[in-house]
């Protein structure tokens, strides 16, 4: 008999204790695999001074939580749009002095977060030897290797208070499976469950649990690094999931036209986010049939 409690959550509860000031942190990579559905909950909630990271590469997700006003300071290698340009609102806060940006190169972040899933206090890199990262950022000290004596960087463990994720599948139990790329979101679920913090996983479908245990080789992050799943339908767009359906371009751009001005932006956060009360609310005002049929069709390559 299966004693174990589902994690099937409602977005209210997987949200519960989210506070001014914490520290959060976003899986997927620039336009791939990204929480957006949880990115508009956090800010309808109209949470402030939240220490955002995101690792690998940051575009819309932490662009957007930035042009809310929720976000105090930066933890990112790369916050753009690629070939579609600059992030509007992370330049205008830094500029501005609104948000500060924890310098750092990729390997910092990810030794940073290696650390707290080892319950370390600190990681070791070779990246920024040579350069005044260590006097830009004080959480990370130039030092001398015990065994070889080489120059290197030590970064101290991040450790995360809550994670937000979004994965193809996942089961009742909480283990997510990604069709493609997971990036560091494996990382990302360890250095949290370890640090203390909580992760919560949006979902495009649930399926039974019988679909890991046939197959658990397809089981990218177990369902012991998982506290909340909730099931979300295209909740990545207008970024992609892996394996379901492709990124949207358009709905891209008319973000970064809306970001240009001020009541542009306001517009925009007010018609994509405060004035939806709901997932479905939002797939229905601002996503039509036939562009879901057409990412999806995109993603299958012959």
């Amino acid at each position: 008999m299966d004693t174990r409690t589902s994690k099937i959550s409602s977005v209210d509860l997987a949200l519960e204790g989210l506070e001014d000031g914490q520290t959060l942190i976003i899986g997927g990579s620039l336009f791939h695999n990204k929480p957006m559905f949880l990115v508009r909950e956090i800010i309808r909630r109209k949470v402030k001074d939240l220490v955002v990271v995101s690792v690998p590469q940051a575009s819309i997700d932490v662009d957007l939580l930035i042009s809310a006003g929720c976000v105090a300071e930066v933890r990112v290698p790369y916050m753009g749009f690629e070939y579609l340009g600059l992030a509007p609102g992370f330049r205008k806060a830094t500029s501005e002095g609104k948000i500060s940006v924890w310098e750092c190169d990729e390997t910092h972040l990810l030794a940073a977060l290696e650390a707290a899933a080892r319950k370390l206090p600190s990681g070791i890199a070779k990246a920024g030897v040579g350069t005044d990262v260590h006097r830009l950022n004080p959480d990370i000290k130039l030092v001398k290797d015990h065994i070889s004596g080489e120059p290197m960087t030590a970064v101290a463990a991040l450790k995360p208070d809550l994670a937000i994720l979004h994965a193809a599948a996942g089961d009742k139990y909480g283990n997510l499976r990604y069709v493609g790329y997971s990036f560091a979101d494996l990382m990302v679920a360890e250095a949290t469950r370890q640090g203390g913090g909580k992760i919560v996983a949006s979902v495009d479908e649930v399926v039974p649990n019988a679909s890991f245990t046939n197959d658990p080789f397809r089981t990218n992050i177990s369902c012991m690094l998982v506290d909340h799943v909730i099931e979300a339908p295209y909740g990545a767009y207008p970024c992609s999931s892996h394996g379901s359906y492709q990124f949207n371009e358009a709905a891209i751009i008319d973000y970064l036209k809306a970001a240009k001005s001020e009541n542009g932006i306001a517009d925009y956060i007010n018609d994509h986010v405060l004035s939806v009360p709901s997932h479905q609310h939002y797939l229905d005002k601002h996503v039509n049939l036939q562009s879901l049929i057409e990412a999806k069709a995109k993603t299958y390559v012959d």
